[in-house]
């Protein structure tokens, strides 16, 4: 989408994109947690969800969470295109959690390739500031942005780069997905040389693994240095593979850690044994680490942000 020289954008000092250049990754998992984390904090958030696969982590369709703006439904995508198609501000959400409002992602966010691809015609590679620009006026609501972006598509990829100032970047250690890095280091260089010169690769971190191969871990951090820069810290936090609790919280619409914090009043294993409760009214005990693994992830990437300033 990017060939020619394009205004500068400067996005909100307090904004960090979750990208990678595979789904499957935890991208979207770490985005959702990143927001709710920070909101919890009592930093006015943003989630912005440039993606079509949108897994609604925090429950705002399936549960109805948060105040919507009247009007059209913004759900499944369809408030992030209007808004570029009517070149309209953003229409979050409202408190999905306390401090946090949502642009919610889904199906309609593929037309906007569609809508990017007529608007060459005329606007050239300005169309890559489009979500910017949607942004700014409600920009100053807010402490901090998050964006969750969209896998394997370059477009809405560089899109969301020329909205944030800074690039966090999870990846699994299978070399598919460090070969999807590739994918999305090329579109950093380019948003970053010819839109966006604030924007800079703040760090990686391994997701989905086993926290105790670390053999393995170095080696994938060598290969992500080797793909993002030799600069590029790699976090020591490694949040595991722990798909039951993982798969529960996303399914109640609550984060981690909301979901561990029920555990203590949750059902027991002898309850379901006696019929008196269902299996999915029993919380694992395997939620409490992943917890505290994805606590101390966003703790790490406050410190990365902090550093570069």
């Amino acid at each position: 989408m990017l060939s020619d020289a394009v205004d500068e954008v400067e996005p909100h000092p307090n904004s960090l994109m979750i990208g990678t250049g595979k789904g499957g990754v935890g991208k979207s998992t770490i985005a959702a947690q990143r927001a709710a984390f920070l909101a919890a904090q009592g930093r006015r958030t943003l989630l912005v969800c440039v993606t079509s696969q949108d897994d609604d982590d925090l429950g705002l369709e399936r549960f109805g969470r948060g105040l919507h703006p009247e009007g059209e439904s913004v759900l499944d995508g369809r408030g992030l295109y209007q808004s570029l198609l009517e070149r309209r501000p953003l229409r979050p959400v409202r408190e999905v959690r306390p401090n946090l409002d949502v642009v919610p992602g889904g199906k309609s966010v593929g037309e906007i390739l569609v809508l990017l691809t007529a608007r060459m015609a005329t606007e050239g590679v300005q169309v890559v500031g489009a979500l910017a620009r949607c942004l700014a006026p409600i920009a100053g609501w807010y402490d901090e942005v998050v964006f969750d972006s969209a896998p394997e598509q370059d477009s809405l990829e560089q899109l969301a780069l020329a909205a944030t100032r800074r690039l966090f970047v999870p990846t699994r250690s299978d070399d598919t997905s460090i070969r999807g890095m590739e994918r999305i280091a090329r579109n950093y260089l380019l948003v970053r040389k010819q839109v966006n010169p604030y924007l800079q690769v703040v760090g990686s971190c391994l997701y989905g693994s086993n926290p105790s191969a670390t053999s393995l871990h170095e080696e994938v951090r060598a290969d992500v240095t080797k793909v993002l820069g030799p600069n590029t810290p790699m976090l020591s936090t490694v949040v595991g593979y722990r798909e039951m609790p993982a798969r529960n919280a996303r399914k109640k619409g609550l984060t981690f850690a909301e979901y561990a914090a029920q555990r203590e009043h949750s059902a027991k294993s002898y309850d379901v044994a006696a019929g008196r409760a269902k299996r999915e009214d029993v919380v694992p005990d395997s939620i409490v680490p992943l917890a505290k693994e994805m606590e101390q992830l966003n703790l790490e990437i406050d410190d990365l942000c902090r550093k570069a300033g």
